[in-house]
């Protein structure tokens, strides 16, 4: 079998999809890359163009829209309150 596409010297990404049981909305991406583990969240366009500014931690996102999303490296992350803000930011936004 000729697999031309699917180079196994590298490794492969896996993704979570958190989503609502009320509409199947995804709410939080979860995935390791570069050995670092990260969320997708989704954001006010307001706050998460403050928080990318000010948290060297949380980028715009990496896998949705950039305006509504940011990324947030878990492991560098202040408080484990923070994440759960943002991830009940992220919760509320999608329904």
């Amino acid at each position: 079998m000729d697999e031309p596409f699917n180079n196994f010297t590298h490794s492969k990404m896996i993704f979570y999809a958190i989503h609502r049981k009320d509409n199947k909305k995804i709410f939080a991406l979860i995935y390791h890359k570069d050995e670092k583990l990260y969320v997708d969240l989704k954001s006010n366009p307001a706050v998460a163009s403050e928080l990318i500014e000010a948290e060297p931690y949380i980028l715009p996102g990496k896998h949705f829209d950039k305006i509504h999303w940011l990324t947030v490296d878990v492991e560098e992350i202040e408080s484990e309150k923070e994440l759960l803000s943002l991830v009940e930011t992220s919760f509320k936004l999608t329904k």
